[in-house]
């Protein structure tokens, strides 16, 4: 009788717990609800948006440091996670231990000038590379923190200088990515993911009642390393990430910094938002345009202007070890021409070896967009958005600034080769292919517009057909 009870009170008992279980209700990060249709750009961001970035279209973004030379594995331990440049945390390595991967990291292979004609050829206006990530390792030369590519190095250059001169040799424009608020090098620091990123694993000699302050961090570490670069480089954009815990009080110290060395650099939004947060109108006086989330490409026009950060493969910073995969040349121009047609810029990662070379098939792929931005770069730099107000089913549209040039991106060819245009308010007077002049031919009514395309364009992995107008629609 005893047991019986004893089983009926067990059973009692976890129902009562499942009734009293509270279901986590859905994070709501659909455009819309991030995006009010209110939201408007500050009168100065507009300004330094139009001075060269809102033209630009298309950058590379760097993922660069001690990481680099792990390729996802510390050791025998390959940790399932994506991102190789979190391999400090994911592999449950301890500050000290990473410090000595740090003591070896040599990338003696590493050529600035190289670099930057990589990006030239494929078709960027602008590069981002991280100047110091999670890790607290700057790769600059830093007298805030000796934890630098100069002072704890066999290599003791300063790469984020050799690579700045050699971008604007080659007419691009320079950014630096700066984690501003984590820093697992730094005790003070507050963690994004406190749970996963314990204090005390990577500090395990720090005593039990030490509390964080993450005020002396950013007084002590985070705002004098942004002013040194912002003093010592020709920096033209600055690339916050994770704010964990940053206030507005605390990113305006970041912003004040900026504007007074470099009024015309531009800000990203991670200063005070995640990629998916909601943007609230009062922070749009701390950042220029919105960094929408990682690998996220924009499904419809939105009143703020965005950069979409993505990634040659499923990492940002190089990995070959444990789970990783590389996207196609076609899902990258894809994702690019979507971008740029709802009125964003593409910031496109390749991670670089531990020795200093561009990952191999980085270049292949940037190598391939390359060439197709020789011939269609047209319908990418100094464009701007579809306006209509859907996307084609055959792919996406782009126009020119002035507004009386369509730029027909066909990513998915109609098996007819007939595309069928509707509600075009101007005339057309020449329809033709962009990559090569030859003309196509089209009948337009009063409602539609009818093109004919040709059947030996099936193998191109964008065709972009160019109709001129008349005047601007």
């Amino acid at each position: 009788m005893k047991k019986s009870l004893y089983i009926l009170l067990l059973f009692v008992c976890a129902t009562q717990a499942q009734d009293k279980k509270v279901v986590k209700k859905k994070k709501n990060v659909s455009f819309e609800y991030r995006f009010p249709s209110n939201l408007k750009q500050t009168p100065d961001s507009e300004v330094r948006l139009n001075q060269w970035y809102k033209d630009a279209k298309f950058g590379a973004f760097i993922h660069f440091g001690v990481y680099s030379t792990l390729a996802g594995a510390y050791k025998d331990n390959i940790p399932k996670a994506r991102y190789a440049e979190w391999i400090e945390v994911n592999a449950r390595m301890s500050v000290d231990e990473y410090h000595e991967v740090a003591k070896a990291f040599n990338p003696s292979s590493f050529n600035a000038n190289e670099w930057a004609k990589t990006f030239k050829d494929a078709g960027m206006k602008y590069v981002v590379i991280t100047s110091k990530h999670h890790d607290g390792f700057a790769l600059f030369n830093s007298n805030v923190s000796d934890f630098n590519i100069v002072d704890y190095t066999p290599f003791k250059r300063d790469i984020i200088k050799e690579l700045s001169e050699a971008c604007h040799r080659y007419g691009l424009k320079f950014g630096v990515y700066y984690s501003h608020a984590q820093d697992w090098d730094n005790p003070n620091a507050p963690y994004l993911n406190p749970r996963r990123t314990r204090r005390e694993r990577l500090h395990p000699n720090i005593s039990a009642d030490f509390k964080p302050d993450f005020d002396t961090y950013i007084k002590e570490k985070s705002l004098p390393q942004v002013e040194e670069l912002m003093k010592n480089y020709e920096i033209d954009l600055i690339w916050f990430d994770t704010p964990a815990k940053m206030t507005f009080k605390r990113a305006k110290l970041f912003v004040d910094v900026v504007r007074k060395y470099r009024p015309n650099c531009l800000i990203n939004s991670r200063i005070i938002q995640g990629g998916k947060a909601k943007v609230l109108q009062e922070n749009l006086e701390l950042f220029d345009y919105v960094s929408i989330a990682d690998k996220e490409v924009p499904t419809q026009k939105l009143p703020l202007y965005v950069e979409s950060p993505d990634s040659v493969s499923s990492s940002f910073g190089f990995k070959n070890e444990g789970n990783v995969y590389y996207h196609d040349e076609k899902e990258m121009l894809e994702r690019l021409v979507h971008t740029v047609c709802t009125g964003g810029n593409y910031l496109l990662n390749n991670g670089p070896m531990g020795n200093g070379k561009l990952d191999p098939e980085a270049v292949r792929l940037y190598g391939i967009i390359g060439e197709w931005m020789k011939v269609n770069g047209e319908s990418i730099h100094n464009t701007r958005p579809n306006p209509f107000d859907a996307r084609p089913e055959w792919g996406d549209i782009s126009t020119n600034k002035k507004g009386d040039v369509l730029y027909l991106h066909i990513l998915n060819k109609p098996a007819s080769s007939k595309m069928v245009l509707d509600n075009i308010s101007a005339k057309v007077n020449a329809i033709s292919y962009l990559a090569n002049g030859v003309s196509i031919p089209f009948e337009q009514d009063q409602n539609s517009l009818h093109i004919s395309l040709s059947k030996q364009t099936e193998k191109n992995l964008d065709i972009v057909v160019k109709v001129t107008l008349n005047k601007p629609l």
